[in-house]
């Protein structure tokens, strides 16, 4: 069916006019009568040969369709435009980006769309005809000259003909014929065509003499402008890497960046953190054989279609691949010769560099075809690679195809030569962990003998669990004690138990974890003491410290000796810690041993990372990165931890990733985004959750909601006293004392400041100390507390911290004016823009000198714009930057008037674009 775009119009003997979509603001019409040896009767209605992508834009084509629209609208001596590309390029999302401006413009065309197969010129011609909506010229002649008399008649008229590669060759040379008629006429024709085609060059060769065509070559997007592709389909941000990484796979192909996007949300691979898109795993993109980007194949019939798919698989070998794909397929060596050249012609596959070698144009293609394979064909294409490689008539310079064709292949490969290589492969790649754990959990599938598959799934668990793939090092541990505990020893069961109970407590269901805690440990295999221990380990991370610490002490006996003790130990002294208890004597004596992977893995799990302070070098390394004041990583490795997490599972000790998230975003002004941050983080069941009321009561407290960030603090308080849990409620303390003191509530604050005081005796940690001198400087106005408290916070080494520190001691009136300085110089490198602005303020109250004006001036400008793409209101606005709403009414108007910004959504969008960064 045909459809007509309007312009100024073309009307029928009925007046009316079809309008093919709304527009923003719609065209007067005027009434156009058909040329006299054409009756005028009102066009078909219905579908378009055109056919949109996914996203609204044509993104990276702005150039190009500036061009085209310039020829159709002013260059009537012009009448023929040729876009030209491979197959996804965006031919068809141009040509429907044309037709738009163009009725924008005012100016009518028409869409004649041509059915698949070759079109010859008795159809060709019809369809013009039906185009304008007047019946079929006798001839071709008689074609021309309705054309031109409705350029004379009709002002400036465009004809879209999307995929005219489909013409008939003696039909080409006619369009190239009509395109001299037409020339001056005001009718200009668009055409498209897949590259390569077989469009007739020599009449395009004269036309270009003539100067009576325009071709655009459509040519591959730029990193740039996937990027920008990727925002629109995702709504969010693609995170470092990504955009490039896809970019080069795809070959800047806008279909195959689409579809390898949709295969990913299919296949649960990409996880938005903090509007930032995140590909968790390194898996083929998963599509359905129907879906539209292997259309050009698909067309070629079905045993072409086999071709392709089996070429996906066997391609990168050198070697006798189309021998191996005919054994693949069951057909002739001469039918895959023909089916490569097929694939050829239609842009497909193209020489390799080596005799009779084949590759894909576009890499992705290759992985989206192998995610069609079914389960017959992946296993026999794996197999005779596998095969051709061991016999040596192949070979691959990539190191990493044949062990993934022996996980394609499974049994139907030797299992003992699999079993080994696979192993040496997991060796040699350790430092990919997601590889490495690949290879070691197919090669312990392979192994038939009972002990030696024990030895190798404890493996498998212990390596998953160092590289912090919690989730399939609990799967194994499972597998492993259900099936073959009497293969393992002693110290192998209870690793594996401890292994399972972090991977429990990995999962968004905790009610398994509960039920270890509760019943299960009660079956598991191995000693007493193993599973005594493996309790205290399930409690400690289902938040029950006070239990898991009286059950540990209560039963020492039992589990204090061999492989058990030093867990068991190290189980207690961070109950203590948590608890702000004293540690038994014989526990301090004897110093348990770290050294061992499992313990270190439980202590890193319980301690957040590193976060509660165990020394730099146990940290995590978002945090690490936090506290080193290197923001930016920081962000960029939270998001990549939490976004991983989903896939791997690292659950409960993200909380200290969560909680430094937040507190840079809020700091940076991006509030909405910190919202949800802390929203995210307290839906999930993370260890010692009242860490997270500290940046939820700080981001209320900027935006003027006083009382509700009181009530966050007290929830927090409340939350940790449920569980007996001290550790972190020294900064709740600290800020429901300065909060109080604020208000007005002076002895408020005193009782909250002798809870400071409390727990920093209790805990005894640096952090804690600091937390104390600070209310004494806020409470008190301690002078001596104010030097020793820059001294600890310098000597931290943590620039946000410091600044901190030195704002609250210079906002007490104990310190001097080149502290303020210098925590406003400190919280700008980290581009802490609202806690700069709060000192801003207070520097200026203080008669301080506020340095570099003109810098001033344009930070005020980013934070308004941050804060409006943050979707504050202008009340929210006033508090956040200390003025009236007045006078934020005026700095709007002023803003968007400066910017050309139109709306506060049209900035948001911006913002999520990366224009704000």
């Amino acid at each position: 069916m045909i459809r007509i775009r309007p312009g100024r119009g073309i009307a029928g003997n009925t007046g009316r006019v079809l309008t093919s979509r709304p527009m923003i603001q719609r065209p007067a019409r005027t009434s156009t009568t058909l040329p006299e040896n054409t009756p005028a009767r009102t066009p078909r209605t219905g579908g378009s040969a055109l056919r949109t992508t996914r996203s609204a834009r044509s993104h990276g084509r702005d150039e190009a369709v500036s061009r085209i629209l310039d020829v159709c609208a002013s260059r009537p001596g012009v009448p023929l435009v040729v876009v030209t590309g491979p197959s996804g390029s965006g031919r068809s999302s141009v040509l429907a980006q044309v037709g738009e401006k163009l009725a924008e413009q005012g100016i009518c065309s028409a869409d004649v769309p041509l059915s698949r197969g070759r079109c010859g010129l008795a159809d060709v011609v019809a369809r013009f005809a039906d185009a304008l909506g007047a019946p079929a010229p006798r001839d071709e002649a008689a074609l021309h000259r309705m054309l031109a008399a409705l350029g004379r008649r009709a002002g400036r008229f465009v004809v879209f003909l999307d995929d005219a590669h489909r013409i008939a060759p003696d039909a080409l040379v006619s369009l190239a014929a009509l395109a001299r008629t037409l020339s001056g006429s005001g009718v200009t024709v668009v055409c498209s065509f897949r590259t390569p085609t077989a469009h007739p060059s020599a009449e395009l060769a004269a036309l270009r003499a003539a100067g009576l065509v325009h071709e655009e070559r459509l040519r591959p997007l730029s990193r740039y402008a996937v990027e920008q592709m990727l925002v629109d389909l995702l709504r969010a941000k693609p995170a470092p890497g990504l955009a490039t990484a896809l970019r080069d796979s795809s070959r800047g192909n806008p279909a195959v960046v689409a579809a390898a996007v949709e295969g990913w949300q299919r296949a649960g691979l990409l996880r938005t953190v903090d509007r930032h898109a995140h590909l968790v795993e390194q898996h083929a993109p998963r599509l359905p054989a129907t879906h539209r980007v292997f259309a050009a194949i698909r067309e070629l019939g079905a045993e072409h279609w086999d071709v392709a798919k089996a070429l996906a698989v066997l391609h990168p070998l050198h070697g006798p691949v189309p021998g191996l794909i005919a054994d693949t397929v069951g057909v002739s060596e001469q039918d895959v010769h023909e089916s490569l050249r097929a694939l050829h012609a239609v842009g497909v596959v193209v020489p390799g560099p080596r005799p009779d070698s084949w590759r894909f144009r576009v890499p992705m293609l290759a992985e989206l075809l192998t995610t069609c394979l079914g389960p017959y064909e992946r296993h026999r294409s794996a197999q005779l690679a596998v095969l051709s490689l061991w016999a040596g008539t192949a070979s691959c310079p990539d190191p990493g195809y044949l062990p993934r064709r022996l996980l394609d292949a499974g049994r139907l490969a030797p299992p003992e030569a699999a079993v080994e290589l696979l192993d040496r492969h997991a060796v040699e790649c350790a430092r990919d962990g997601d590889l490495a754990d690949r290879w070691r959990r197919a090669a312990a599938k392979l192994i038939a003998d009972p002990t030696r598959r024990a030895a190798a799934l404890h493996r498998h668990a212990v390596a998953c669990a160092r590289h912090r793939c919690f989730a399939p090092a609990a799967e194994t541990a499972d597998l492993a004690l259900a099936t073959c505990p009497e293969q393992l020893g002693e110290d192998a069961l209870h690793e594996l138990q401890i292994l399972y109970v972090i991977g429990l407590a990995s999962s968004a269901d905790s009610s398994r974890l509960h039920d270890f805690a509760q019943v299960g440990w009660r079956s598991m295999p191995g000693g007493e003491d193993a599973r005594l221990v493996s309790r205290a380990a399930a409690l400690c991370l289902l938040g029950r410290w006070r239990d898991a610490h009286d059950q540990l002490t209560g039963e020492r006996e039992r589990w204090a000796h061999g492989g058990t003790a030093a867990t068991g130990a190290a189980l207690i002294r961070l109950a203590n810690a948590v608890l702000g208890t004293t540690a038994p004597a014989e526990v301090t004596a004897a110093a348990p041993d770290e050294s061992t992977d499992l313990v270190r893995l439980l202590v890193r799990t319980l301690t957040l990372g590193g976060w509660l302070g165990r020394g730099r070098d146990d940290v995590d390394e978002p945090v690490r990165a936090s506290f080193a004041g290197q923001w930016d990583r920081a962000l960029d490795l939270a998001r990549s931890e939490i976004a991983t997490a989903s896939a791997r599972g690292l659950g409960p000790a993200q909380t200290g990733t969560f909680r430094e998230l937040a507190t840079i975003l809020t700091a940076r002004g991006q509030l909405a985004r910190a919202r949800a941050v802390i929203e995210d983080g307290r839906s999930r069941r993370l260890l010692l959750p009242h860490l997270l009321h500290a940046p939820a009561a700080e981001l209320e407290r900027t935006l003027g909601a006083h009382e509700r960030s009181l009530e966050l603090l007290d929830e927090g308080l409340a939350l940790a006293a449920e569980s007996g849990v001290v550790a972190g409620t020294d900064e709740l303390w600290l800020r429901k004392a300065e909060a109080e003191l604020r208000r007005g509530h002076r002895p408020v604050a005193l009782r909250c400041a002798a809870q400071v005081e409390r727990v920093a005796d209790e805990l005894g940690t640096p952090g804690a100390r600091r937390n104390r001198l600070l209310a004494r400087v806020l409470v008190h106005r301690d002078p001596t507390a104010a030097v020793e408290v820059v001294e600890l916070a310098t000597k931290r080494g943590r620039p946000y911290e410091l600044a901190e520190t030195l704002a609250v001691v210079g906002e007490s009136g104990l310190g001097d004016q080149k502290a303020l300085r210098a925590a406003y110089e400190m919280f700008g490198e980290l581009d802490a823009l609202i806690p700069r602005a709060r000192l801003r303020r207070l520097m200026r109250a203080r008669k301080v000198a506020v340095p570099g004006r003109s810098e001033t001036v344009a930070e005020n400008e980013r934070l308004l714009a941050v804060l409006i793409a943050a979707g504050l209101t202008n009340a929210q606005l006033a508090t956040v930057l200390g003025s009236s709403e007045k006078s934020v009414e005026g700095r709007l108007t002023r803003f968007f008037n400066r910017t050309g910004y139109r709306s506060r959504a049209e900035l948001a969008t911006a913002a999520l674009r990366g224009f704000l960064d």
